[in-house]
């Protein structure tokens, strides 16, 4: 049997969710094909689930101390990309709780972001309330004498949305707040002051929504046209508003959109981390993406024996 079946900024004081309004981030994170991102995709195992990856980085936990079930991380880069599997790993977002063995009591999920692109999030007013969705690049897997590795009949992989993180407090100064001092360990607190500013924790909600992964790749969002390069998005008729007002973040121009049949056709930009758009001009698309949550919330988890 296959091993692998079975800053200076004033934080927006109004909770979007008592008003009926919601930001959606559709943000980008884990490793990529950049020098500084791991040049590889994380890998979608071949049970089919999604185990994303976090960044390699001058400081952090080890990849030997991050799990995704049975394995560490150390130990399923080294099958794919031995070169760095020894570094340590940005842990951001930080969505399972089971993701490392010992958690303190009271630990919240939490996504932290600086520089120009908490900026970004800070000038369309994102805070408690609104909702992250995170996606990656992902490539199949399949085992071969007992190793995983990229299975060469999907080279280019695919954007897929793999967590979300509803904001329910945000975090932009030290000492941490009363309640949240589980916190501590997470790198944009850890090693606050060694960031670039503004730095911003984003906190999850502990209730709704809340924090927390898709498992499969059948049950994330496929962002990416079928057998299309990974920034070639194809989406539901769903997106519609998105096409017509054509206002989610750093995607302006005219010329990325299409309609192809009851499809919704975007070149999405190969930079930039955090494109944001606003739900209550987009309800359907919120509506979209809450069901897609919530039925992955009630979830059963794969079995595989080896995570």
């Amino acid at each position: 049997m296959s091993i692998w079946n079975y800053r200076n900024h004033q934080q927006p004081k109004t909770d979007t969710r008592a008003s009926g309004r919601m930001k959606i981030i559709l943000s980008r994170k884990g490793i990529d094909s950049g020098a500084r991102s791991g040049k590889m995709a994380s890998p979608i195992l071949p049970c089919g689930c999604l185990c994303s990856i976090p960044i390699p980085f001058r400081c952090g936990i080890s990849y030997s101390d991050v799990h995704f079930g049975t394995r560490s991380f150390q130990q399923i880069i080294r099958e794919l990309n031995p070169r760095w599997s020894d570094r340590l790993a940005h842990l951001d977002p930080d969505l399972r709780r089971d993701a490392v063995t010992s958690r303190p009591s009271g630990w919240r999920p939490a996504f932290g972001q600086i520089g120009a692109a908490v900026g970004h999030l800070i000038n369309h007013g994102v805070g408690v309330g609104d909702l992250f969705v995170f996606f990656g690049w992902f490539r199949r897997t399949i085992e071969q004498n007992g190793k995983l590795t990229f299975d060469p009949q999907d080279a280019h992989g695919r954007h897929i949305v793999f967590g979300w993180l509803e904001v329910g407090h945000v975090i932009d100064s030290l000492p941490l707040p009363k309640g949240l001092h589980s916190l501590s360990d997470h790198p944009h607190v850890q090693f606050f002051e060694d960031e670039v500013h503004p730095n911003r924790i984003y906190v999850s909600s502990l209730s709704g929504l809340k924090a927390g992964t898709f498992q499969t790749e059948r049950e994330g969002i496929v962002l990416t046209r079928n057998a299309g390069k990974r920034s070639q998005w194809l989406l539901p008729d769903t997106f519609e508003s998105l096409f017509l007002k054509r206002d989610l973040s750093y995607h302006g121009n005219e010329a990325r959109w299409d309609r192809e049949g009851d499809k919704i056709a975007l070149q999405s930009v190969s930079r930039g981390q955090e494109f944001v758009l606003d739900g209550k001009h987009h309800p359907n698309i919120r509506d979209y993406f809450v069901s897609r949550i919530r039925s992955a919330s009630a979830a059963v988890p794969c079995r595989s024996a080896r995570h």
